[in-house]
């Protein structure tokens, strides 16, 4: 065998070992990264460093949106405050450069309240509401005096301890008008039922009315002569000894 066939047979078996070898190395696929996280890596900022970028580039409906706010080109640095390893805060002063966060009318019911925001920014922190409690877009939480009372949104603070309780309805419902007219509920047989809230409320609370016997809505409880009978609805208190007794009818049906 010829010098020139040894080496051209030498050059073959070592072209073939490295493509074997080449062959068995596990090769790392990385996803890309999403134009959040990429545009969060570009900051500048040492915290991204080490910490995860994921939380920071969550879209979702209702929740802060770092994805949007970047897109206009507002810089972390502009919302919040930040000493490494010692502060993250939310300037909270920065959200009203562009959202006019001061007073939120809430008028889904007919005894509509005047939230003011800038007033509770003042106590508590954003992340103490949003979006645990609140979701960050007007309307899109569902209120109930029900839900309040158990320790849910408004009532989670507004307890009687760390503020007035969620009870205490002319504290946020300043204009209840609907307190201050007689309520007439129509009967088939007798003559229609004129109920005086305003007398009502000058006795009693509104929870001990509302909901545990009541709706806030007129008619939503569908209310029947034999329920107040049996100790339900009015017949909670108009039982002869808190209140003159239902089977007094002309009291009511006048």
């Amino acid at each position: 065998m010829t010098l020139t066939r040894i080496i051209a047979v030498v050059s073959m078996i070592l072209a073939l070992s490295a493509c074997k070898f080449k062959g068995n190395v596990e090769t790392k696929h990385e996803e890309p990264l999403s134009p959040v996280i990429e545009s969060l890596k570009d900051s500048g900022l040492p915290c991204f460093k080490c910490h995860s970028y994921e939380k920071y580039a969550q879209n979702k409906p209702g929740i802060f949106s770092h994805a949007k706010h970047k897109a206009f080109g507002v810089h972390c640095n502009a919302c919040h405050i930040i000493k490494e390893h010692k502060e993250s805060n939310v300037n909270k002063d920065a959200c009203n450069t562009c959202h006019k966060l001061t007073t939120l009318t809430l008028a889904t019911s007919g005894m509509p309240v005047n939230f003011s925001h800038q007033n509770h920014a003042k106590k508590a922190k954003c992340s103490d509401c949003h979006p645990g409690l609140f979701l960050m877009k007007k309307g899109s939480t569902k209120l109930t005096m029900d839900e309040m009372y158990k320790g849910s949104s408004c009532g989670a603070c507004h307890n009687g301890k760390k503020a007035f309780a969620s009870t205490n309805c002319a504290r946020c419902h300043a204009k209840m008008t609907s307190f201050n007219r007689e309520v007439s509920y129509p009967s088939k047989t007798m003559s229609a039922v004129s109920f005086s809230h305003e007398l009502h409320t000058a006795m009693f609370k509104c929870d001990d009315c509302h909901t545990k016997l009541f709706k806030f809505k007129k008619g939503g409880s569908g209310m029947k002569m034999d329920d107040l009978y049996q100790g339900k609805f009015c017949g909670a208190c108009h039982n002869g000894q808190s209140g003159f007794s239902v089977n007094d009818c002309q009291r009511c049906h006048k």
